[in-house]
């Protein structure tokens, strides 16, 4: 298990342009207010999703929009087409409905997981992510680098294309950040962060491992030619 200096140590390296902190801060405060799915509730969402798939940034070419956070003007560029799919069931009122219910408690999860399901079927992060923004301080956000980070810990192979596959995953990786903040006295966020350049790392030995093996195999085929 890391420890939590070797947590907060990470944190350091986190990519903090690529994710800022001030506007992931900035939407969360304003989802945190919202009363109903107004446009202020929907692009706080949207542009969430947004930051969460890296397609925030301070300086950008041909943004798709530009946002204003704190004293930042910060620019959105496109996603891929199935990311954008899902960002549009994401917001709509019935799914905003949904969020605000879960938020306020009068929503249980079971029944709220089933409205994030309806975001995307081809990935488990995406409708992790909306539980997320909901509560952030009780369900972590699910990436393939945080879940390489937490495969490792237990022992098992990282791939390159090592990711979290079914909501059994998210369960489990939740259960274990909750224990990492009992354990440590640390933020959700903070694991995140911490967890985010560990496997990140466990990632870059296993595309390291992946090459040498590959070339090694080539170097054999070449001794028969």
């Amino acid at each position: 298990m890391p420890g939590r200096s070797e947590i907060l140590n990470a944190i350091k390296d986190y990519d903090s342009k690529k994710h800022s902190e001030e506007f992931y801060d900035f939407c969360l405060g304003k989802i945190s207010k919202a009363v109903e799915p107004d446009e202020q509730l929907e692009s706080a969402v949207r542009h969430l999703f947004y930051w969460f798939l890296g397609k925030v940034h301070i300086a950008g070419n041909s943004p798709i929009e530009s946002v204003k956070a704190g004293d930042t003007l910060y620019h959105i560029s496109e996603a891929a087409p199935s990311n954008k799919a899902g960002i549009e069931e994401a917001v709509k009122k019935a799914n905003l409905w949904a969020g605000l219910a879960f938020r306020n408690n009068s929503l249980p999860f079971e029944n709220f997981q089933n409205y994030a399901k309806s975001i995307t079927s081809g990935s488990i992060v995406m409708p992790a992510f909306f539980i997320h923004i909901f509560k952030p301080y009780e369900y972590p956000i699910l990436n393939d680098r945080v879940w390489a980070a937490y495969r490792d810990e237990l022992g098992k192979s990282v791939f390159t294309n090592t990711k979290p596959a079914s909501w059994d995953n998210y369960m489990e990786y939740s259960g274990y950040c909750s224990y990492l903040k009992r354990k440590f006295d640390l933020t959700l966020r903070q694991i995140d962060k911490g967890l985010w350049v560990i496997g990140d790392r466990c990632k870059e030995r296993a595309r390291n491992t992946e090459k040498m093996e590959a070339d090694e195999d080539a170097g054999q085929v070449g001794l028969f030619n």
